[in-house]
């Protein structure tokens, strides 16, 4: 099994525990029946979780339904119950209950992309850098929810996991402090985007010809590649910039000698100019690119 599938199965996994707790009421007859015929206890919530995951990976897997219309169909079996205007105080944890549902949701589009571009983009990367480029996406993903983690314990302590409300009252300047950052950001994001002048910046430290001249190889859906030629083979610093209308995804700079696999660092704005730097992001052997993509 690819690991885009494991991590979708994941994701299912995680969403189904929110509709477990929520639907377990439904399955205690179940449970208490195991308990008298056969001696054996299982909490209603594992059996809810489990029939309920069985479910969701029926609809992925054998009906071939999308990972979100899946996840929309486990965000509704979890509200069925409380569609009836249930009482907080009447659902102990129902606030921690939402979360895995929460968390799965962040993840979906991650993994709606990671699965499109392992099956359609995944010969015009080398080999190993498309999921070495994914793993670095996801653990970026990880370290920006960090602050909404935070937030989110401070919520559940001073509501009591949910069932004194009121108690947020205090926190909502937190959220609207947060929100006006965002919207900052946002601004600043749409000024480097009017740049009227992009420059990619390249930097790698390779083999390379003493002088060299660059000249363009293959071009990828997703990337390019640059070939180094002439001169004498010694270790340096390459240092390359030129003006571009498209920013790729990856940059392959290759000489005769070594072969390095370049992808976005960071980028600035400055008098109206925008700069893309990449750099090496591993340092494949020469197996690992291939010529073109077929």
């Amino acid at each position: 099994m690819m690991r885009h599938e494991k991590f979708s199965l994941g994701i299912l996994a995680l969403a189904s525990i929110s509709p477990g707790f929520s639907l377990a009421y439904h399955f205690r007859g179940i449970s208490y029946g195991l308990a008298e015929k056969f001696g054996l206890y299982i909490p209603p919530e594992i059996i809810s979780f489990a029939v309920i995951f069985a479910f969701s990976v029926y609809l992925y897997n054998t009906k071939g339904i999308g990972l979100p219309y899946v996840i929309i169909v486990l965000s509704i079996l979890y509200v069925l119950p409380y569609l009836g205007g249930v009482l907080l105080d009447k659902v102990p944890f129902v606030t921690l209950t939402a979360i895995p549902l929460g968390v799965s949701v962040v993840l979906v589009p991650y993994a709606n992309s990671l699965q499109f571009r392992m099956k359609n983009l995944g010969r015009g990367y080398p080999q190993g850098e498309l999921e070495a480029l994914m793993k670095r996406e996801l653990n970026t993903i990880f370290l920006s929810m960090l602050p909404g983690v935070m937030l989110l314990v401070y919520l559940l302590y001073s509501t009591s996991l949910g069932k004194r409300p009121l108690g947020l009252f205090p926190t909502y300047f937190v959220v609207l402090f947060a929100l006006l950052i965002g919207i900052v950001i946002s601004t600043l994001e749409k000024k480097e985007i009017s740049a009227s002048k992009t420059v990619l910046v390249l930097r790698t430290y390779m083999i390379a010809g003493d002088s060299f001249r660059v000249k363009r190889g293959s071009i990828w859906e997703k990337g390019f590649e640059l070939l180094l030629e002439g001169g004498s083979p010694v270790e340096r610093t390459v240092l390359l910039s030129f003006a571009l209308e498209n920013v790729p995804e990856y940059v392959v700079v290759r000489s005769h000698w070594d072969t390095k696999f370049l992808t976005k660092k960071k980028e600035s704005v400055e008098n109206g100019v925008r700069y893309v730097v990449f750099s090496t992001s591993r340092a494949p052997s020469s197996l690992d690119i291939p010529s073109a993509p077929q």
